[in-house]
Formats: structure tokens, sequence, C-alpha cells
């Protein structure tokens, strides 16, 4: 009688078969997915660039939005542009009380000009900064009986009040009408502006005059860095002209520690003419500024 005999295949073949086999079937559903959906094959890039854009998005933002708050608070443009001195703000009660007094000599200003038959317009401030340890600022009225209308205040002891007093630029030419402001009080006026250009830390003030075209500037510096009673307008000397000037076109400003102005060669005329900035330098020698270079 015959007998028959079978193999029998060892388990750990079988789990290996196993695997094998589920492999193969996983590999075979992933296949028909991407025929039937090509697109979910870039679902992953496409979530993880759409991710990206989103955060990017994101946080732009908040950075636009802080830069507007930080722009708001140094709208003054002693801050804005070349000021290395510690600006007062509006609200602290030593502005406060600057502002006030201001406004008192303002309204005595303005009576005087009534009387003079003068059309006054008002009058323009610095920023307060600190020079030293002292809050210092200047003013220009547009209209003062004496004829002295920029003023230089100190708060010296918890007191404010004037320090120096100068005329208008001596450079500056007289209006035909005695009524028309000599610095600009209009809303597109830079306003007055502080720098630190003397490289003697005391601050310099630049006031905006009215003219036609262009925004000059007259200077006023600190003659001495241990008295708050000495200032008087920088003379300009400009290359090839031997009477300096203290009134500086065009569109005079503070560029770090110098000054910016435009030269127009008003060919064919000032509003096509050919421009290039003049950079200007302290000379404490003649407590003045040159071109430089």
């Amino acid at each position: 009688m015959g007998s028959s005999t079978s193999k029998k295949i060892p388990s750990g073949t079988k789990v290996a078969l196993g695997f094998i086999l589920a492999a193969i079937l996983v590999v075979i559903v992933t296949l028909l997915v991407v025929a039937i959906n090509p697109s979910s094959a870039n679902s992953q890039n496409t979530t993880t660039s759409h991710i990206a854009n989103t955060s990017t998005t994101t946080t732009a933002k908040p950075l636009s939005t802080t830069t507007s708050a930080i722009t708001s608070q140094i709208a003054s443009p002693a801050t804005a542009l070349a000021s290395n001195f510690t600006e007062i703000a509006t609200s602290n009660p030593i502005a406060v009380k600057f502002s006030a007094l201001l406004a008192k000599i303002s309204d005595n200003e303005a009576v005087a000009a009534k009387s003079a038959g003068v059309t006054y317009h008002s009058y323009i401030a610095s920023p307060i900064v600190i020079d030293g340890s002292t809050p210092v600022a200047l003013a220009a009225f547009s209209y003062d009986p004496s004829g002295l209308n920029v003023k230089i205040f100190a708060d010296q002891g918890g007191s404010w009040s004037i320090v120096d007093q100068l005329p208008r630029p001596s450079d500056l030419s007289a209006p035909v009408d005695p009524s028309f402001p000599w610095m600009i009080t209009a809303n597109y006026s830079p306003g007055i502006t502080v720098g630190d250009v003397t490289n003697n830390s005391t601050p310099t003030f630049m006031i905006p005059l009215s003219f036609a075209d262009n925004i000059p500037g007259s200077f006023v510096i600190q003659t001495s860095s241990t008295s708050m009673t000495n200032w008087q307008y920088a003379n300009f000397y400009q290359s090839g002209i031997k009477t300096p000037t203290n009134v500086l076109g065009r569109d005079a400003k503070f560029a770090n520690s110098t000054i910016v102005s435009i030269y127009n060669d008003c060919n064919p005329d000032c509003a096509s003419g050919h421009t290039a900035n003049i950079y200007w330098i302290y000379d404490p020698k003649i407590m003045g500024f040159v071109e430089e270079g």
C-alpha cells in the first residue's frame, strides 16, 4: 500500500510571504489612487506652500502696524531727522508748561501785531531736547514788536524762561508785504528741526523759511558748550563766494552729522534745472559751515 507524503511550509516563511503580499497590495492601491486623482500627489506640497504663505502674511501685519506706531511717535522732525538728543514727549509736564508759555507769548504777539496793522501768523516751535541736563527749545514767531522773532528757551530749576533772542536772519529778504510770514507756518511746514552737527554735544535748530519754490533754512547754533545764553545764526561759506550767508537754500535739512542743501543750475529754468546735493561741515574756528570736500 503506497503512502503519500506532503511537505509542510515552515511558519517563518509564511509570515514573510504575508508581509510581501501586503506590501504589493499597498503599492497597487497607491498606483490606482494616483491614476484616478493625479493632483493628490501634489497635495502635501500645496498645503505646505499655503501654510508658509499664511504665516508670512500674518507676520507682516503686526510688523507694519508696529512700524506705523513708531513712526507716529517720532513724527517730530527732530527725531525723524538727525537728532542724537533725548526728546521730551509732549505729554510730559515739562512740555505742557512750555506749551502754555508759548501760547501766552503768542497771544501777546498777536495783540502787538494787530496794533501795528500786521497780520499775525502764529509761531512754530522745535521739540524740547535735553542739552547736557537742561531741557531747551526754540520758537519762531511771525511778528514781534521788538523785532526779536526768534526765542530760545531753557527749563532751569523747574521753570521755563527765555535765555536768548534773535531777530530774523539778516540775509533774509524783507517781504514786500509785512504781513507775509517769514517762516513757514502752513501745514506743509517741516517745523523747526534739531540736529547734532557742531561736534560739541549742543543742539542746532533749523528754522524753515518761506520762499517761492523751495524751503531754505536758517540754523541757530549754541556758541558755548557751557552757557545757555549764547546763540547765533550759523554762517555758510560757499565755494567761490567771499561773503557768507545765514540763509541756506535750497531745501536745506539735517543729514546725520552734516547739513545738506541742493544746488540747482536753473538751466533752462529752476523747475527743470540740473541738481546736486551739497554737504556742509561745521568749522569751529569760524563757527560756521563750509562745503564738504
